[in-house]
C-alpha cells in the first residue's frame, strides 16, 4: 500500500465481512455455554452479511447486523421483525453499495441513525511509538483473564453486566492482550486473525490510565503480531473523531469508510 491509499468496493466488502465474522465468533463463544443462557443466535447471508441477536445483553454489540445493503432487501423485513421480537438492535450501513431502500425500511420501522462509525485500513508494516511505563502481555490463561476482564469492562464502561470470557481464550483466530502501566492493569484489546487479514478489535483503556500511550501500545503490539502471523492487511474500527480514531491515524492507518448505525431502541418493559 505504498503512496496514498485508494479504497475500492472490494476493500469495503472485505472489511465488513471480517468485522461481521469477528462479531459472530464473539457471540458464538458465549452462546456455546450450556443451555445458551443469554439466548445468542445469528443469521448469515450472502456476501458475508450477518445479523446477531442476544437478548441477554440488550443494547450491546451483540444485537447488531453487519454487511447489509439493498442487495439483501428481501431479507430486511424479516430481520426487522426478528429484532423487534428481541431487545432491539442496529444495522451498520456502509457506503459504496446502495442502501437507500434498506434505510427507508429501517426508518419506517422506527430505526434511527444513532452513531457514525469509522472503519480503518492499512498495511502491517507500520512504525511503533515509544510508550514509557507501558508493557503489553498476551493473555493465555485464566489467571491473566481476570485483570483483562476487569480493565476491559472499566474501559468500555460496562457496569450493568459482566461478559463471560473464559471461552475467549480458545476462540478461533483470537489473541487477547493486557496492557499495564507501571505494573498496573491499564488496558485490554483483541486481535482477530482471518486469512490474510488482521482485525484490531475491542481496544479499551481504563479511564484512570488514559493519556499514557496505552491505547497506542496496544495498537502497535497487535499490528506487529498480525504481521508476524502473515497478515497482509490491517482493519480496525472506532467512532469517528474519537481518541481511538486519532491514534489510529497517528499509527498510519487510513480511513476506509464511515458507516451509520441505525438503531431500534429496546421495547419498553
Amino acid at each position: 500500500m505504498a503512496g496514498p491509499f485508494i479504497p475500492t468496493q472490494d476493500d469495503v466488502r472485505r472489511a465488513q465481512a471480517i468485522v461481521g465474522a469477528y462479531a459472530r465468533t464473539r457471540l458464538e463463544t458465549i452462546a456455546a455455554r450450556p443451555g445458551n443462557p443469554r439466548g445468542g443466535e445469528f443469521r448469515s447471508f450472502d456476501g458475508g452479511a450477518v445479523a446477531l441477536r442476544m437478548p441477554g445483553f440488550p443494547g450491546s454489540a451483540f444485537n447488531n447486523a453487519y454487511g447489509f445493503s439493498d442487495e439483501h432487501i428481501e431479507a430486511i423485513p424479516g430481520l426487522i421483525d426478528w429484532y423487534k421480537a428481541g431487545v432491539g438492535g442496529a444495522f451498520a450501513l456502509a457506503p459504496g453499495a446502495a442502501t437507500v431502500k434498506t434505510a427507508g425500511l429501517l426508518a419506517d420501522a422506527g430505526f434511527r441513525l444513532s452513531v457514525w462509525h469509522a472503519t480503518m485500513i492499512g498495511p502491517p508494516e507500520l512504525p511503533s511509538a515509544e510508550a514509557p511505563g507501558v508493557t503489553i502481555e498476551p493473555v493465555t490463561d485464566e489467571a491473566a483473564l481476570g485483570p483483562f476482564a476487569d480493565v476491559y469492562h472499566r474501559g468500555w464502561n460496562y457496569t450493568a453486566f459482566r461478559i463471560p470470557m473464559q471461552s475467549w481464550l480458545t476462540a478461533p483466530g483470537w489473541r487477547l492482550y493486557l496492557a499495564r502501566f507501571e505494573g498496573e492493569p491499564a488496558g485490554a484489546a483483541i486481535l482477530y486473525l482471518d486469512g490474510e487479514d488482521g482485525y484490531l478489535a475491542d481496544g479499551a483503556v481504563d479511564p484512570d490510565f488514559r493519556h499514557h500511550g496505552v491505547h497506542r501500545a496496544l495498537l502497535d503490539r497487535r499490528v506487529d503480531d498480525a504481521r508476524a502471523a502473515g497478515a497482509k492487511r490491517i482493519v480496525s474500527g472506532c467512532n469517528y473523531l474519537s481518541g481511538s480514531f486519532r491514534n489510529q491515524l497517528r499509527k498510519g492507518l487510513s480511513l476506509l469508510f464511515t458507516e451509520t448505525f441505525w438503531a431500534l431502541p429496546p421495547p419498553a418493559r
